[in-house]
């Protein structure tokens, strides 16, 4: 097979696996949501594949990276709740100890930086300040033994690196 063909079929199963996520995520089987939907997907996908070096079929249809991924959310939703809580007994007492800390990460690929990062900023009381070799986060309450990110790198590098 050719690699403009092998590159094509990569770039319209991005597509259509885009395509399926905007259906299921805007719920709706309006005309005007269809097609802002395809034309938004068509867009990306065409981006993705021409900027990045990403390949959804390593990550979609791998069963492995799959179940992984899943851990993964299930992870995320887990530090999604430990952090509400500890952002809501930050305001009920007052007590906050912010800080700028250096975050040393371990993923070789942009894709499993980004996830981290996102990750990072995704739970309250936490933002990614800057990325590159090194991750600086932003915290609202941080304690010296505090390890930001263990549990997002123990779980991203199963997916995406």
């Amino acid at each position: 097979m050719s690699s403009f063909l092998k590159q094509s079929l990569r770039q319209i199963g991005t597509f259509i696996v885009l395509y399926i996520a905007w259906i299921l995520f805007t719920y709706s089987l309006d005309v005007q949501e269809l097609v802002i939907g395809f034309v938004v997907s068509l867009i990306v996908s065409v981006f993705v594949h021409k900027y990045t070096e990403f390949k959804i079929v390593n990550y979609i249809f791998n069963p492995f990276k799959a179940i992984n991924f899943f851990v993964y959310l299930v992870v995320l939703v887990i530090v999604e709740i430990q952090s509400h809580l500890s952002v809501a007994r930050a305001i009920i007492t007052g007590r906050v100890h912010p800080a700028i800390v250096k975050v040393s990460h371990r993923f070789n690929s942009d894709l499993g930086r980004v996830l981290l990062a996102n990750s990072i900023t995704f739970t309250p009381g936490t933002v990614s300040v800057s990325i590159g070799k090194s991750l600086y986060v932003h915290c609202l309450n941080y304690e010296k033994n505090d390890k930001i990110d263990a549990l997002f790198t123990k779980y991203g590098l199963r997916v995406f690196d």
